[in-house]
């Protein structure tokens, strides 16, 4: 097993090694898992905007962001055309229907919803991303469901195993404001249906008269019976492993069998499937391998059709079928003729959801791109092995989406203003030319302000954010190794088997969540999810391009702590870390301190976490300069927020000994009793040893070092001039700080920081959060420990030589891409020396990997 620190090879002689009984077998050099070790997953974020210069920055990150997020406060469906939300689904799923009967773990679901985002990309130049949930429990599905709502522009259900599904769906559909598609109910239900319309035509039989019976009465097959139904097929039975549903059958139903015999099996019948196969003309196998044989194809009607969808085994194998007699015979497998994947229905379908703008999926919509699909087989070209078109045809996706969006007219639900035609366009554009929408030049203006400038970058962009191929499908070959059954099945079953696997074959490893609520974004305070979007995407280019992390957001729209601890808990499979942002305090004590009790992964509230570790890296700096120890020094905090307390546990854990920390009403101490929250409580406990009192301007007086996180104008001249000689100001209120630097500088201060870029000393958190994650991945840490980010702050400390320190140039800038390499190896051999990494990597060859992502885009594994 290839390790993290080793160069991956395939072994010399291949071992094979059959899974289970579903009749998958593949050896450890399998070409697909390969190709998997080698790039990390078939997935990758990337921003659509590179990093070059600070004036880029500054439009997708701060301060031009908080224009699109004002936007969107102003109007949230802003949100769909200044982010990537209009462009972007969730692939929700808990892999329970993966396996069939057995269960294997959350992560297992990744490789299968990875391929998806690929098609997805590839056919309709569609983002999708994976969230393989940790839970089964279908109120906690939809509730995660809803809460991640404000990041995506719909929602694609996958592998949820009935009748849990159709709960799900329903209850999801209902409660979430974006279109809820069901992969296996709707997307399978209109696949068969686009096929029996051509396959009808071969056998030359009407389809109200054909006796249909369908195998398998999961989410697949009971979403196929309602679609069927509803077209027209008068004469359908479906069948589970008791043989024929009926009304009132006593023995093995649930509420969504009994619902779909309300609507079938009109005659009653009962008897087993190979009863119920006697005299049929259609037979629809969505359950499990090998349960027809070619004598029970015998007693169906002449020329009968056989769809034997079951991967990886169907049914029954092709030429057991032709032997019985079968005319027109489809599988789910790449390897035989008319292959019935429901690749070729998603892509389509889903571009002409967000297209549209439709909230509901409705009955016309499925029937419009089942025709659609059949369509793209011409008539006469239609015959016993061509009823559905290649999927590597380029017209279904365009043709599907301009039905979807004709019937979303028709029935009401759209809601933009968009043709069909245009949708099609647009879509064959993307196929064809690998963009959405035309290339638009920026505005072209004299004097354009910064808001005009960033909310320009991001309308012509569609948001700075989006998911890359990394292995494009360029032919059959690829598709068949990695994005179609049954080889697309090896990599879940590898990892059913070998949890461990996973960031070996997956994204996972190197991919860090996000996760917002919106309460306490920037300067701007409680904005909500949708607002919040555009900042969690700025942070993700950082991550990316500052240490070649890959992160996505999270904007979740729920407040309690509780119930967001349950949901990241969730979509935490899917996952390396968990980068807490912008929540208010003192919720995000809470929920940071039980989410690192309760995941086995980095969990890092950057708000406190970066802007410590980058305070305590200037400090260090600006210590050595005043020729002092921290120890020696006496510290005013002001702001007790996230940030504040912060600082101030970092503070102490480095031995800083005087620390006094400032709130609204003054120095917090342990006998302080007015607005005092655990929190302020807690950190009293270590701080303000001598119980001073009273306002900031109180305790100000004699101190060597003031950090300001709080508000713009809190410290004057005089509170300067009344600290220690050649005092340190820290005034990181952003945009606007405490005190600007010529009025610090003018009042006696030696060295001034704050958090803005056009002045000296920016305390940026990005100096930080880049490479303590890219570390802790690398390592595969469980947890970012206090010393992981002292280890971080003297790393970033000491970049700034010696012949190069002064007081206007106490740390690196933002922008030194020196930094998150040199961060990482310093996390990581934190990690490693205090036993919290599970693997066992050279700090050097971290740094020297950080590199080659941060300067080529990838690393030789």
């Amino acid at each position: 097993m290839p390790t993290d620190e080793t160069v991956y090879s395939p072994p010399e002689k291949a071992a094979p090694a059959a899974v289970d009984g579903n009749g998958l077998d593949y050896a450890i050099d399998d070409e697909g898992l390969d190709y998997r070790r080698r790039y990390r997953g078939l997935i990758g974020v990337a921003s659509k905007v590179p990093i070059r210069d600070r004036s880029v920055l500054s439009l997708v990150y701060t301060p031009g962001v908080a224009e699109a997020c004002l936007a969107i406060k102003e109007d949230p469906l802003r949100s769909y055309d200044l982010t990537c939300r209009g462009n972007t689904v969730a692939i929700l799923t808990d892999g329970s229907d993966i396996f069939g009967r057995e269960q294997g773990p959350p992560e297992a679901a990744i490789p299968l919803a990875e391929a998806k985002s690929v098609i997805f990309k590839t056919f309709a130049g569609i983002d999708a991303f994976p969230l393989c949930l940790a839970t089964h429990d279908a109120a906690e599905i939809v509730e995660t469901g809803v809460s991640i709502s404000p990041t995506f522009g719909a929602i694609c259900l996958d592998d949820i195993s009935s009748p849990r599904a159709f709960t799900i769906a329903d209850n999801l559909d209902k409660a979430a404001d974006i279109p809820v598609f069901s992969n296996q109910h709707h997307g399978t239900a209109i696949l068969v249906l686009g096929a029996l319309y051509n396959a009808l035509k071969v056998v030359r039989k009407p389809l109200d008269e054909v006796r249909v019976v369908l195998g398998g009465a999961g989410i697949a097959g009971i979403g196929v019976a309602r679609l069927l139904t509803r077209a027209g097929f008068r004469n359908l039975v479906v069948c589970d492993r008791a043989g024929a549903i009926y009304r009132y059958r006593p023995e093995r139903m649930n509420w969504a069998k009994a619902y779909v015999a309300k609507e079938t099996n009109l005659d009653q019948r009962k008897g087993s499937l190979a009863t119920m196969l006697k005299g049929a003309d259609v037979f629809i196998g969505l359950s499990t391998g090998d349960i027809v044989t070619d004598d029970m194809v015998r007693e169906m009607a002449p020329n009968p059709i056989v769809f034997a969808l079951a991967v990886p085994t169907p049914e029954i194998r092709p030429d057991a079928a032709r032997a019985g007699g079968a005319r027109v015979i489809a599988t789910g497998r790449s390897d035989y003729p008319n292959v019935m994947d429901v690749s070729l229905v998603f892509p389509g379908f889903f571009r002409g959801l967000l297209d549209s703008g439709a909230r509901n999926i409705r009955l016309r919509m499925m029937l419009g791109a089942a025709s659609a699909l059949a369509a793209m087989v011409p008539d006469h070209e239609v015959h016993a092995d061509n009823v559905v078109p290649n999927i590597f045809d380029f017209r279904v996706a365009p043709a599907i989406a301009a039905a979807v969006v004709r019937a979303a007219i028709e029935s009401g639900e759209a809601s933009r203003e968009v043709t069909a035609e245009e949708v099609a366009a647009k879509t064959r554009r993307y196929v064809y030319e690998g963009r959405l929408t035309p290339a638009r030049s920026s505005v072209r203006k004299e004097n354009r302000s910064l808001r005009e400038e960033a909310i320009d970058l991001r309308e012509r962009n569609h948001g700075i954010l989006e998911i890359r191929s990394k292995i494009p499908i360029r032919d059959h070959h690829i598709l068949n190794t990695l994005y179609v059954p049954p080889k697309a099945l090896v990599p879940a079953h590898v990892i059913r088997d070998d949890p461990s696997q996973v960031t070996e074959l997956t994204a996972k490893g190197n991919l860090v969540a996000i996760v917002t609520d919106g309460s306490a974004v920037l300067g701007l305070g409680d904005i909500g999810p949708q607002a919040a979007l555009p900042v969690m995407e700025g942070k993700a280019v950082l991550f990316q391009t500052l240490a070649g992390v890959e992160a996505f957001p999270i904007c979740l729209a729920s407040r309690e702590p509780d119930e967001i601890v349950r949901i990241v808990s969730a979509i935490s499979p899917s996952f390396g870390g968990i980068n807490l942002e912008d929540i208010s305090a003192p919720r995000c004590f809470e929920i940071e301190e039980k989410l690192r009790e309760a995941l086995d992964m980095p969990v890092f509230h950057d708000d406190q976490h970066g802007t410590a570790i980058v305070v305590l890296a200037a400090l260090l700096n600006a210590a050595k300069l005043r020729q002092c120890n921290l120890d020696q020094l006496r510290i005013v905090i002001n702001g007790a927020g996230a940030a504040g307390i912060a600082v101030a546990k970092l503070l102490h854990a480095v031995g800083a000994g005087d620390i006094v920390l400032c709130d609204r009403l003054g120095a917090i101490h342990v006998d302080r009793t007015e607005r005092m929250d655990h929190s302020k409580r807690a950190i009293a406990e270590v701080t303000n040893h001598q119980r001073r009192s009273g306002s900031l301007a109180d305790v100000l007086p004699g101190a060597d070092v003031f950090v300001g996180l709080s508000a713009p104008g809190t410290l004057t001249p005089e509170m300067v001039r009344a600290m220690a000689r050649e005092p340190m100001i820290f005034a990181l209120a952003n945009p606007t700080p405490e005190i600007t630097p010529d009025l610090a500088r003018s009042a006696g201060a030696f060295a001034i920081a704050t958090g803005r870029s056009d002045y000296p000393n920016q305390v940026n958190n990005s100096l930080a959060f880049p490479g303590v994650f890219r570390g802790a991945l690398d390592v595969r840490a469980r947890t970012i420990s206090d010393d992981m980010k002292i280890a971080a702050a003297h790393a970033i400390a000491d970049l700034v030589t010696d012949a190069l320190l002064t007081p206007e140039f106490l740390i690196p800038d933002s922008l030194d891409f020196r930094v998150a390499p040199r961060v990482a190896a310093a996390v990581a051999r934190s990690a490693q020396e205090a036993g919290l990494a599970r693997a066992t990597i050279d700090p050097s060859e971290i740094e020297m990997r950080c590199r080659d992502l941060v300067y080529e885009g990838t690393i030789a594994l």
